[in-house]
């Protein structure tokens, strides 16, 4: 089969513009590639990284085979560090032979599951509420790391829900005003500045997806059906996925859904209904699917499943990916959610 996406022409280009002493952010790719009109618009760590391939060996080939094993890397290292804890085999099995990984990583060089890995050690540095100044530093840091690689690190501040405080409410102030967060937020903000500063295509930005659509998405084929343009039904979606998270927010607040839950039902729900069905946007649910043992299935299940959006470039059936996955998202996330009202309820009636 041929590859689905000629990311890693770009990737190269980008590479080969720094080894010319180039900004790739502003000057056109030296070699002709797709979509050559357009600047990078790549965090500035992955552009060291596509440099570095560049150097070594300018080829597609040279830069799935570094990605891919510098994804095996940090997967061995987890398991090195998990040695005096067994993980389930299933989780093993997972982590080694995803089809995401194999996919995305191996065959069509994208590369954001090395951001997620940085999360996941970003994450399993801050759990202990910075107890350690050890874990302060190394928490900063792969959040820093994360963040410069895909923008996701910022994620990471979420994990402070343990911060003890009176209400729900006042716990979520308190994350949002921790040092941490801060960071983070800093981080972010300044992550993004070379895409506004140098990228022609910053005009569009973090908005790009109101124009344009890609081929997975049930929700966008069931409104264009209906005589939504395309564009304005991914701008719907989006909108939906951002009030859902609110109404999260709320029932959080109420006390009707713990923080846990409400979390990862935000994640899970941004990643299954994001209106681009890319399946590379699913790594951002492996740091959950490492820490969170509670929703780790579900979220194994739904990665196991994402490279059915590809089925999108099939005439007849581009919404049946959609469809499965989404399904079983909906299954699991009631089996968990009518689990844990079992389990409330029956420890109240122990108490």
């Amino acid at each position: 089969m041929p590859p689905f996406s000629t990311d890693t022409g770009r990737f190269l280009a980008d590479g080969q513009t720094l080894l010319e002493g180039r900004n790739p952010y502003n000057s056109p790719p030296p070699v002709v590639i797709e979509y050559a009109h357009l600047r990078s618009f790549y965090p500035p760590l992955q552009e060291v990284f596509f440099a570095g391939v560049a150097f070594i060996h300018p080829s597609a080939f040279a830069l799935k085979l570094c990605g891919g094993f510098a994804e095996l890397a940090f997967v061995l290292w987890f398991l090195y560090r998990k040695r005096r804890r067994p993980l389930s085999r299933w989780l093993v099995a997972f982590l080694l032979f995803n089809p995401l990984s194999i996919h995305e990583i191996w065959r069509e060089g994208h590369l954001d599951h090395i951001a997620a890995f940085f999360l996941y050690f970003a994450v399993g540095a801050i759990r202990p509420r910075l107890a350690a100044p050890a874990a302060a530093v190394r928490a900063y840091g792969f959040a820093a790391l994360s963040i410069a690689w895909k923008f996701v690190g910022v994620i990471a501040c979420l994990w402070q829900y343990r911060t003890r405080a009176a209400s729900p409410l006042q716990r979520v102030v308190r994350v949002l005003l921790s040092p941490f967060t801060l960071f983070s937020l800093i981080f972010f903000a300044l992550q993004l500045a070379p895409a506004f500063l140098f990228t022609p295509f910053a005009e569009r930005g973090l908005t790009v997806y109101a124009n344009y659509w890609h081929h997975g998405n049930g929700i966008v084929h069931a409104l264009a059906a209906l005589g939504f343009s395309a564009p304005h039904a991914v701008w719907l979606i989006q909108r939906g996925i951002l009030a859902f998270g609110l109404v999260l927010v709320v029932l959080y607040t109420m006390r009707i859904l713990t923080f846990s839950n409400a979390y990862h039902l935000a994640l899970g729900s941004l990643v299954v209904f994001f209106p681009v069905q890319h399946p590379w946007y699913y790594f951002l649910l492996f740091p959950a699917i490492l820490l969170s043992p509670g929703w780790r299935t579900l979220f194994m299940i739904i990665c196991t499943l994402a490279p059915l959006s590809y089925l999108g470039y099939v005439d007849g059936v581009k919404s049946l990916g959609f469809v499965i996955v989404t399904t079983a998202w909906l299954i699991g996330v009631y089996k968990i959610l009518a689990g844990n009202q079992v389990v409330q309820r029956h420890t109240a009636h122990r108490l």
